[in-house]
């Protein structure tokens, strides 16, 4: 299957929130994002987003996603993220859409707002920062104490990672 736009999956994590009177925070989309990511990974053996994903110093995020919605600061989010796209009437701005005419990745997205949707983004946040996670192998001695921000947590480590989950499970 063919990788998302982060853009676009935030937009069907917004939308499946926003239907349920429950519009996440920037913290709570960037948590969500790494755990439909990592669940992916370790059940299909690919990405789901096309972009990598940073070891910030507070938590996983994927900067493309933090740096068009960070506006909102911590408020929750309430539109869609858009991008600029040429068409035939020139430029306009549009929110990205997941692109699977199948609905797998949609069904999918459901699912992780089903597991993950009702805990906060400091919970979820908590959940990614602990001793073993990828973000915390990630940022190894660095974890909150260093502003460094480029450090990318490899998608063979969020693999291996919610696949021995799956197995403990």
């Amino acid at each position: 299957m063919k990788m998302q736009k982060p853009l676009a999956v935030a937009n069907e994590l917004i939308s499946i929130a926003k239907a349920e009177g429950n519009s996440p925070t920037q913290m709570k989309l960037q948590k969500l994002l790494f755990f439909a990511h990592g669940w992916y990974l370790a059940l299909k053996d690919e990405p789901l987003l096309s972009e990598d994903i940073q070891a910030w110093p507070y938590g996983p995020v994927i900067p493309s996603v933090y740096h068009e919605l960070k506006i909102y600061g911590r408020n929750t989010i309430t539109s869609l993220a858009t991008e600029v796209v040429q068409n035939q009437s020139g430029l306009t701005l549009e929110p990205p859409r997941v692109n699977d005419p199948t609905g797998y990745t949609q069904s999918f997205l459901r699912k992780i707002w089903d597991a993950f949707g009702s805990y906060s983004g400091l919970e979820l946040s908590k959940m990614t920062h602990m001793e073993g996670t990828p973000w915390s192998n990630a940022r190894g001695n660095n974890s909150e104490s260093s502003t460094q921000r480029d450090v990318v947590i490899p998608n063979e480590s969020i693999k291996d990672y919610f696949k021995k989950i799956a197995i403990t499970s």
